[in-house]
């Protein structure tokens, strides 16, 4: 029998996913982001069958991830950083809904499932732009310096 490795980020336990035999890891950082009583049962169920093994990425790795987001302009939490680096360390699928993971996955030849939504079709590279004078900025500016406008997101053709 062919178990899986995957790495589960939030959505996967406020989804619903169930554990079947295959071996599952996530970070302590994805606890704070289960909100609702069924979540934390979810989560508690895996942890307490010690189904899943709670891991920290080694620093290189997050490094490695960060750099990749940067050229690509996604916007990632350290959670959602630290489950890609984890799932390079482990050689692992991810679990997750979030496009941004999807989209870094996706640069990184790491295989992701999705519970409830189809998925990214295609690798996404954004830029950051005013909704004023379209100048071009990078993505960690959210008020136009230049006119004052907010600054948006779209994928570069």
């Amino acid at each position: 029998m062919n178990f899986l490795k995957l790495v589960l980020d939030a959505s996967a336990f406020i989804s619903g996913f169930l554990p079947q035999e295959d071996e599952y890891y996530t970070v302590y950082d994805v606890i704070d982001e289960l909100q609702d009583e069924q979540s934390k049962e979810r989560f508690s169920y895996f942890l307490n069958s010690g189904k899943i093994i709670i891991k920290e990425p080694d620093p290189k790795s997050i490094k490695n991830v960060e750099e990749k987001a940067q050229r690509t302009g996604d916007k990632l939490s350290l959670t959602d950083i630290k489950l890609i680096a984890i799932a390079i360390e482990t050689s692992s699928e991810i679990i997750s809904e979030d496009y941004g993971i999807q989209n870094i996955c996706s640069i990184f030849g790491i295989k992701f499932n999705s519970i409830r939504e189809s998925g990214i079709k295609k690798v996404i590279r954004w830029e950051y732009y005013c909704i004023g004078c379209r100048e071009i900025f990078s993505k960690n500016t959210t008020i136009c310096e230049n006119c004052g406008n907010l600054i948006k997101r779209r994928p570069i053709k």
